[in-house]
């Protein structure tokens, strides 16, 4: 996912305000192109989302950053899968988790 896939993801999302599901298949791979600023989508309104799921994550920065976006946007939010690339250790996994867990969203549930 590279930012122009995202800025499409996310003008695809704005066409959908009462979209209550969003599952992501993810293939991210690492590059000196993967800057993403969450403050140019501060207007996405995600009002009816209750279910986000991702899937193939490898917790690169720009996975993070988009990931904390949706969050942040979903007031609420009640279940949030992320299922891991195989790519991922066990101590890359037990960071992303607290990362996740100390973000000040809503009362999100993490599976």
């Amino acid at each position: 996912m590279e930012q122009i896939e995202i800025s499409s993801t996310i003008c695809m999302i704005k066409s959908s305000p009462v979209l209550e599901k969003i599952v992501f298949l993810l293939s991210v791979q690492q590059t000196s192109s993967n800057f993403f600023d969450s403050k140019d989508y501060s207007n996405l309104n995600l009002d009816h989302l209750e279910t986000l799921e991702m899937k193939m994550f490898s917790n690169l920065p720009l996975e993070m950053a988009f990931v904390k976006l949706i969050m942040a946007q979903s007031p609420v939010l009640k279940k949030v899968r992320i299922e891991l690339s195989d790519n991922v250790s066990v101590d890359e996994e037990l960071k992303m988790l607290k990362d996740m867990l100390l973000l000040p969203f809503h009362e999100h549930h993490l599976l």
